[in-house]
């Protein structure tokens, strides 16, 4: 396709800084256009084939996705008024043109007759075609004509309110700044952070603090200033509330999402939402999630309430604060923490520079996997939308490999939170292979000017979560597109490599590579390390209960609950230290509401077991040539194969059994 259009070039890498907002609405239609005339090309194919079927629609699909994609990317991470409208105007365009083509009647005719022919199909190539087969009836194929009509309009509807949810969340984020006069307020906060707070003033106050989430979280774990640290913690639980402007209320959004998604899983036979989604999940049934969820619950809870008896006992007799609240919980746990070990995270954060962290990560996958990481420079400079982007060669082999972007700081054009997306997928068209890229984008906090940046441990391990992500994309083996990389996985098995990958960062031997102090040089001390390990499992019951009383509310609400029920069936399962009648984290929840995790928040509890399951092998490992070995079968049984076969034969392919819960409970400390 030949064209000035910035977003219409497959032959080479995007170029992102051309593609402004302007593009997007023809490169849009161009893009529908062509895949429209591909469908129908599939559609009246005399006989179904994979060459006639499969092929054609592969390649249209890839090219669809890697145009939005780069809309999407933009959209979140330079996002202003232009890329909003661009998004708002195009999202409903997309959405009703797939909408339609989930129920195009030759298209889901041609794919049922691929079926029948299945024993001349790869493994594969058959699983793509179920899935494909189930797509369809999940997108209203076989509903009557009118009510596929209704269908489509609901899908084209529930695509434009989880922008909108994500919209409002921003805004809300970038609308608050919390003003601080005095440096005393900051407690014992890190130089950087209380540098960063310093530049971030702008002049008008010696400090500010925002709700993203580095520059929340820090004042939080350092403030005094416990009227403060309420006041910071009740505009981060209200955001896009009904405590703030109407026009960014998402109760309503959230109201109007939910009475849709229940709508269409009525529509096509199921008794909720729930069940509608485990037909694309390992999980099979709803009582298998519930279940899995209330007794991790009910094995947690001993364990929270007795961490948090020991944090209430603390605030009182040490801090005087006679009833604690949860805008106290991580100011009383960071002090709890140094008494109890003498040890904060905050001690960690001078050796974990940004460079230094990266350059372990990627020899950790050299040493694990074979996969090593080169920063370079793409071959077209505009190849980066900002200049803090930066961008990785990936060679296995002695070949390149893929490639990798990287955006590490948070800024007020930037969607919070850290993601993996693809930029490009490997695949196998004309017998050309092409190889793929991916993104990862975090909100780490920027460094003041002149000096390093430092991460603290939570965004050290954010680091590995996300480029346990991107291998899954990088390192897949699968020449198919539809279960290239992530393709194809089962939603609540995706998490498995990103959650397996956080395990690495306690390996010493790997910590003391990946770390220098700012000033000396020097690595972590083992006297250090020793004590991060002694407090790894301080209040993980409690950081337990929290997930699974998010999971909870997320379930119980796609099983038809109000807001109101959800949030009582979860607080009654997994809370342990009542929440203000005001917080309305649900609000800006985006994960469910503005992600792809409704009904499947369970998915990182449920993958976080195959994970702990998975990385027990490693740790019966005794030498570096058997975790070599253990790596190179996780690549080949899990990262490779993609989700070109069912996850649960993935997972049994490597462990050699079914995945138990006993190392995901041991790894919170869990006992019984």
């Amino acid at each position: 396709m030949r064209t000035d259009n910035p977003f219409l070039h497959f032959d080479s890498l995007p170029r992102f800084r051309e593609a402004s907002p302007r593009f997007v609405s023809a490169a849009t239609d161009a893009m529908i256009a062509e895949s429209r005339a591909a469908c129908e090309s599939a559609a009246s194919a005399k006989t179904a084939t994979w060459k006639t079927i499969g092929e054609p629609l592969s390649q249209s699909a890839e090219r669809f996705g890697r145009f939005w994609s780069q809309v999407e990317h933009l959209h979140a991470v330079m996002n202003n008024a232009e890329w909003q409208q661009a998004h708002q105007t195009n999202l409903p365009k997309v959405a009703a043109h797939f909408a339609k083509m989930g129920q195009h009647e030759g298209l889901h005719r041609q794919w049922r007759a691929l079926w029948r022919k299945r024993n001349t199909l790869s493994a594969a190539r058959k699983k793509i075609t179920a899935d494909a087969l189930l797509e369809f009836k999940l997108s209203g194929a076989a509903l009557p004509k009118a009510q596929q009509k209704q269908f489509r309009k609901n899908s084209e509807q529930l695509a434009q309110l989880s922008a909108q949810f994500q919209q409002n969340v921003l805004d809300a984020d970038n609308d608050f700044i919390l003003r601080v006069k005095s440096e005393a307020a900051l407690g014992d906060m890190p130089a950087d952070l209380r540098a960063a707070a310093k530049a971030d003033g702008g002049g008008k106050s010696p400090f500010a603090v925002t709700l993203k989430a580095p520059s929340y979280l820090a004042f939080m774990r350092h403030s005094p200033q416990r009227k403060l640290r309420e006041k910071l913690y009740r505009a981060y639980c209200t955001r896009a509330s009904e405590f703030g402007p109407a026009k960014r209320d998402n109760t309503k959004v959230i109201n109007a999402i939910m009475r849709l998604r229940q709508k269409q899983a009525r529509m096509l036979g199921y008794k909720n939402f729930c069940e509608m989604t485990l037909e694309q999940r390992m999980a099979r049934a709803p009582r298998e999630v519930s279940s899995f969820l209330r007794e991790l619950a009910k094995r947690a809870r001993p364990h929270a309430e007795k961490e948090l008896a020991e944090l209430r006992a603390f605030a009182k007799d040490e801090l005087n604060i006679k009833e604690l609240r949860p805008w106290d919980v991580l100011y009383a746990s960071e002090l709890l923490r140094r008494k109890k070990f003498d040890f904060s995270e905050s001690d960690m954060r001078p050796y974990l520079g940004e460079a230094k962290v990266l350059q372990g990560l990627f020899g950790c996958a050299n040493e694990l996997f074979g996969v090593g990481a080169k920063e370079s420079k793409p071959k077209a400079p505009s190849s980066l939308w900002i200049d803090d982007a930066r961008f990785f060669t990936m060679r296995a082999g002695g070949k390149t490999s893929g490639y990798l972007y990287l955006d590490p700081y948070s800024r007020k054009s930037k969607r919070g939170g850290a993601w993996m997306a693809d930029v490009v997928s490997r695949a196998m068209f004309g017998g050309k292979r092409q190889l793929p890229a991916a993104h990862m984008v975090c909100n780490f906090r920027r460094p003041a000017r002149g000096r390093k940046a430092l991460l603290n441990w939570d965004e050290a391990v954010t680091l590995f979560h996300e480029f346990g992500h991107a291998l899954h994309h990088l390192l897949t083996e699968a020449d198919d597109y539809f279960v290239s990389g992530i393709a194809g996985v089962e939603w609540d098995a995706v998490e498995l490599p990103s959650q397996f990958m956080e395990n690495f960062i306690w390996h010493f031997p790997l910590l003391q590579r990946m770390t220098a102090h700012e000033k000396t040089g020097k690595p972590m001390p083992k006297a250090l390390f020793a004590k991060a390990t002694a407090a790894r499992r301080f209040q993980s019951g409690m950081a337990l209960m929290r997930q699974l009383n998010f999971a909870l509310f997320d379930w119980h609400l796609h099983e038809g609950n109000t807001i109101a029920g959800a949030l009582r069936e979860s607080k009654r399962a997994a809370e342990v230290l009542p929440l203000p009648m005001y917080n309305r984290f649900h609000c800006g929840f985006g994960h469910i509401f503005g992600g792809g995790y409704a009904a499947g928040y369970y998915s990182y509890l449920w993958a976080e077991a195959l994970a702990a399951d998975s990385f027990s092998a490693f740790e019966k490992a005794k030498t570096t040539k058997q975790r070599r070995a253990l790596g190179e079968k996780f690549r080949r049984e899990i990262l490779a194969v993609g989700g070109s076969r069912p996850a649960m034969k993935s997972f049994i392919a490597f462990r050699g059994r079914k995945p138990s819960m006993s190392p995901l409970l041991e790894h919170y400390g869990i006992k019984g």
